[in-house]
């Protein structure tokens, strides 16, 4: 039995593989003690022979600042680095702009005395001696981790290893630039890893609790967990900056595979559950990617997904400002104690409240995870904010949908539009215990045509986790003018990670003629400061395609002008965990509606068909408005819509015109 978890904020997704059987479940999240919800799951089941684990501990440890007091080690003169930071404004015209603090207060930030060139060659050696007696007043300003980006050590790193034996002798965490992020651009570098390090003793522990609640339900060893860049990792190889979008990584990797089978190169991923939602692009089978994120403001330079995230979702909280307009989120009422509707002791009104109000959520929507909806409790929550808003109940309600759709239309055109895609060229893929309710709506003011519903939506993060490859990724910084001699620097870096990446996936038990490995450099011209990325194999010259990726991207190319230089080497290595057959349709012809009810759409309210998804077969064709309930999820198809059955299970609604 193959098991995924994925832990959000209200809910824990749980899927199961049993030889050919899938299934998946919910249950409530336990946010003071993330484990004991994976804990619950675990309990009933046996025979596990693999787990696999997509996590937001990190993300909510950097973002409530729950971390590690840091040390940051730097070469002399560079202590303020985080400080100083770039020259880039969060929001130009806002004169009462703020930068997001680092994680490492200035009394904590020490000074080496060494010096590094630029091609490595030790200006000022750092002495034994010297590095014991600075670890020892790391360790007496109370550091309990320490970070250590020193300059240009990603050409020469001898001087952090020499600073890293003495720190690891007082026996606390130590996070090194030159292993974390060997690549320069030394303020990028030294954010990533001292958020490494300020998150690495919470990462461990929860990492080890997790560990420990397996063996105890007789599952292996080791587990996977899920990658911001996409793919899994045992969790021994995986460095805590690495999780920090472990979890919307997952149905974006399922986004991806989905979408190949379905043969639709170009997707936007919508995942929105009870806290957040989040959303990405596809194009021509691709995830975008990106280097340089930024989590709360504050930059982590790493190959990860490039997702755009929104506190958006079920449990979001409906509110009136100062000037007395409406509005939804980001604080949301979570799981404990959760939208008003769910019983537990709530009493703010959620989205969650007013779709279950709407008559598009049914009491008993929730009924996996223990809970009955209360519409009595959520009545009392919207019309306190009624009240508030000046607005009757009908109002409220189609006021906070509008409103939470609102924050998601912004959402999604940041993760496209501010890109320089174009939406309606896309499918929307909406999945998520929230999202399949406010997809249809969404691609309706985007003019996005069709939406997609995989199988399983409410719980598809944890099952694109447990479809996911296993993937390791590495980067060196090379920097020079590409001929001949770059040219074999270049192989000779990419045989040394390609034999670091078998020799970690053996330590995984697979087989390395499974391995498939991806070589990437990223180029520019002569002069510039950014780079392209480009593919790259010993058997093809990568100047052709660089002067195709520039001309593509700014419209022209410099093809007679500037020499092209190699900035950094890139090796992607994954390994196939064995292919997974997706839930295919078993029923046929068209099922009647197993019950109908009343819901509030936006020429009032009309009764509409209700339709158990289990149901339906692949001649299904029925007009909307309807409702289409599914394990963990609720689909709504608005008025002016066709929703039918496609291979692999999924649901296609059409936007009429």
């Amino acid at each position: 039995m193959r098991v995924s978890t994925d832990i959000g904020g209200t809910f824990t997704d749980v899927v199961t593989l049993d030889k050919n059987t899938i299934r998946g479940w919910k249950v409530l999240s336990t946010p003071t003690s993330p484990d004991r919800a994976v804990s619950r799951a675990m309990g009933a089941l046996s025979g596990m022979s693999s787990f696999s684990h997509g996590t937001t501990v990190a993300t909510n440890a950097l973002l409530e600042r729950k971390g590690a007091k840091v040390a940051l080690l730097t070469t002399r003169g560079f202590r303020d680095l985080l400080y100083i930071a770039r020259q880039q404004r969060p929001r130009l015209y806002d004169f009462d702009c703020a930068r997001s603090k680092p994680v490492v207060s200035r009394d904590l930030c020490f000074e080496v005395p060494e010096r590094v060139a630029p091609d490595g060659t030790v200006l000022l050696a750092l002495a034994p001696a010297e590095a014991a007696t600075l670890a020892d007043h790391v360790i007496g300003a109370g550091a309990e981790a320490a970070a250590i980006c020193l300059l240009f050590s990603y050409k020469n790193p001898s001087h952090e290893m020499l600073l890293e034996e003495a720190l690891t002798k007082h026996g606390i965490p130590v996070s090194r630039s030159s292993h974390i992020i060997p690549e320069f651009r030394e303020f990028e570098r030294a954010s990533t890893t001292t958020i490494n390090a300020f998150l690495q003793p919470i990462v461990d522990t929860y990492v080890e609790k997790i560990r420990s609640t397996i063996q105890e339900a007789g599952g292996p060893d080791d587990y996977y967990v899920m990658k911001s860049g996409g793919g899994v990792a045992a969790s021994r190889e995986v460095n805590p900056v690495e999780m920090l979008l472990s979890g919307p990584a997952g149905g974006v990797a399922g986004g991806l595979l989905l979408g190949k089978h379905l043969n639709k190169k170009n997707l936007i991923t919508f995942d929105m559950g009870g806290t957040s939602a989040d959303f990405s692009a596809i194009v021509d089978h691709t995830p975008l990617w990106t280097e340089d994120g930024e989590i709360d403001g504050l930059p982590v330079r790493l190959p990860i997904l490039d997702i755009t995230t929104i506190g958006a979702g079920g449990g979001s909280i409906g509110w009136v400002d100062q000037g007395g307009a409406l509005r939804v989120g980001p604080q949301s009422a979570g799981s404990e104690p959760g939208p008003a509707c769910y019983n537990r002791g709530g009493t703010l009104p959620t989205v969650t409240d007013a779709n279950l109000l709407s008559g598009i959520l049914d009491p008993d929507s929730f009924r996996g995870t223990g809970i009955t909806l209360n519409p009595d409790k959520a009545r009392q929550a919207i019309q306190s904010l009624a009240v508030s808003a000046g607005l009757n109940e009908e109002e409220i309600i189609r006021g906070v949908r509008s409103v939470v759709n609102a924050n998601m239309l912004r959402g999604i055109r940041r993760a496209t539009v501010e890109k320089g895609l174009d939406a309606r060229e896309c499918a929307l893929f909406a999945f998520g215990g929230a999202g399949p309710i406010h997809a249809a709506e969404l691609a309706m003011e985007l003019g996005i045509k069709e939406v997609l519903i995989p199988p399983m939506a409410g719980m598809f993060s944890a099952l694109g986790i447990l479809m996911s490859d296993v993937k390791l990724d590495f980067g060196q910084t090379l920097v020079g003018k590409w001929n001949k001699d770059t040219r074999r620097t270049t192989d000779e870096i990419l045989e040394q990670f390609k034999a670091i990446a078998l020799r970690s996936l053996a330590r995984q038990g697979l087989d390395d003629k499974a391995v498939r490995f991806r070589a990437v450099l990223d180029m520019r011209y002569e002069g510039q400061g950014f780079h392209l990325p480009v593919v790259y194999s010993k058997e093809t010259d990568p100047t052709d395609s660089f002067h195709v990726a520039f001309r593509k991207r700014y419209g022209y190319d410099l093809e007679q002008g500037p020499h092209l230089e190699v900035v950094t080497v890139r090796l992607s290595a994954v390994a196939s965990r064995g292919e997974i057959a997706l839930p295919e349709v078993t029923s046929s012809g068209d099922p009647e509606p197993s019950r109908k009810r009343k819901i509030l759409v936006a020429s009032g309210w009309v009764t509409a068909p209700v339709y158990d998804r289990g149901s339906l077969g692949l001649s299904f064709h029925a007009h909307g408005p309807l409702v289409i309930e599914d394990e963990g999820c609720t689909v709504f198809v608005p008025p002016d819509c066709d929703v039918s059955v496609t291979e692999k299970s999924c649901l296609r609604i059409w936007i009429d015109d």
